[in-house]
């Protein structure tokens, strides 16, 4: 979710990213869309709802450990949430252990922040907002 300049992130309470702070978001379960999946993980992280507009960006993450073997392997589909519609209270949920808006230009320079959000971040501030309705 994007709102004047910031963006919403979670902190991260369990591996992988454990410590680190990141897009709300987790698994699709079996039978949900790509947004009933966004809008569940919003409300269960952040106590937050809104609607959904978009995908904003895809991107391949894969995680090596030391030795090179994959370690997690994930198809991130951050979805572009309607600021003007947020509903809720602000609370930390599911496996966030704090939620909080943070600035475009202080996500780019925390060591805290997750590398996908980081460059999530940077595409937006150069090239700006877009995105793919479904």
């Amino acid at each position: 979710m994007l709102r004047d300049s910031s963006i919403l992130l979670v902190k991260r309470g369990y591996p992988p990213a454990k410590g680190k702070w990141s897009i709300p978001g987790g698994v699709i379960e079996a039978g949900e869309d790509i947004y009933e999946a966004a809008m569940r993980e919003l409300n269960e992280e952040t106590g937050l709802n809104a609607r959904p507009l978009g995908i904003i960006w895809i991107y391949n993450n894969i995680v090596r450990d030391d030795d090179g073997r994959i370690h997690y392997h994930y198809v991130i589909l951050d979805v572009l949430f309607d600021s003007q519609s947020i509903e809720g209270t602000l609370r930390p949920g599911g496996d966030a252990v704090d939620v909080a808006w943070v600035p475009f230009n202080e996500v780019i320079i925390r060591n805290d922040i997750s590398s996908t959000v980081k460059k999530l971040v940077s595409k937006i501030v150069s090239t700006g907002i877009k995105y793919i309705e479904l």
